[in-house]
């Protein structure tokens, strides 16, 4: 087995530290992107790089990131490699007060590179899925941006690793279905693909544009809409869906809520997942 590799980069220089007056360290004040590397490209770069502005716009940082350096660094972060994983990380800068940031302060670039692919047999295999008890918050402000406070999707991934499950679902505070805490949930009744809309809160995940986009492509029902726990018991299977696990199908689904359901992975999600490794295969 290959020693996996990693690599980092502080404002361009080879480092793996940080001033520890970072707003991103000290207030989580930040955005990110985890991008695949395939055959030593990132996949879905423009994609990605568009949402991490956009973050950073709403986030008023005073200086966006310039996406040429951007792009040198992540080029020289994977010389030599083919497959992996790239985050970048832009904080609004240093600060040395409380929550004000000063209106010239320089934004932080982190990069950091780690070599090989993950999760590949559960693409094949199938996951156990659950329903966590932490809820997203609905900040709408705050809605569709990968910003650096994850807490509670950190607490909810403590909750699948105590209940042995490979992902759970996170719902609001009206008990509606958002995301699972490190993806996006795809729902099949009969022949139509159902997906929560995400207008008020959660991540429109670059995979799950993509999945949405091959699926009407190739002749599916695709529906954005609200959806509760109900639907999930009577639905005729399930998938999640990040950048980097592609489409993990759901063979068992765990909530107390509801009766444990057993799922088949059937014809359309294979159908789409490969379509979707297609995709990635096809990066310029």
């Amino acid at each position: 087995m290959k020693t996996q590799q990693i690599k980092t980069l502080v404002n361009g220089k080879e480092s793996s530290f940080i001033d520890v007056t970072d707003r991103g360290l000290q207030f989580g004040d930040g955005v990110f992107e985890t991008i695949r590397i395939h055959q030593g490209k990132a996949v879905w770069w423009q994609q990605h790089i568009d949402r991490l502005l956009d973050g950073c716009r709403r986030l008023h940082f005073p200086v966006l990131p310039d996406v040429g350096t951007l792009q040198k660094e992540v080029n020289e972060l994977l010389a030599g490699s083919e497959t992996g994983t790239v985050k970048i990380i832009i904080t609004r800068g240093n600060s040395s007060g409380g929550y004000a940031a000063a209106e010239d302060s320089i934004p932080n670039r982190v990069m950091i590179f780690t070599s090989g692919l993950r999760h590949q047999s559960k693409a094949k295999q199938g996951i156990v899925l659950g329903v966590c008890e932490q809820p997203i918050s609905g900040s709408q402000q705050l809605s569709g941006i990968k910003h650096l406070n994850r807490l509670e999707q950190v607490l909810a991934r403590l909750e699948c690793q105590s209940n042995g499950w490979d992902e759970g679902l996170m719902l609001d505070d009206r008990n509606r279905i958002i995301e699972g805490c490190m993806s996006n949930l795809f729902v099949w009744q009969k022949d139509r693909l159902l997906t929560p809309q995400l207008e008020q809160t959660g991540i429109k995940g670059i995979c799950r544009e993509r999945v949405l986009s091959l699926a009407e492509e190739n002749g599916l029902n695709v529906e954005q809409c609200e959806l509760d726990l109900g639907d999930l018991q009577h639905s005729d299977g399930l998938f999640v869906t990040n950048s980097l696990i592609g489409i993990w199908p759901v063979v068992q689904f765990s909530c107390l809520q509801i009766k444990e359901r057993q799922f088949e992975i059937n014809a359309n999600t294979r159908l789409l997942q490969k379509k979707l490794e297609a995709d990635i295969c096809s990066v310029d």
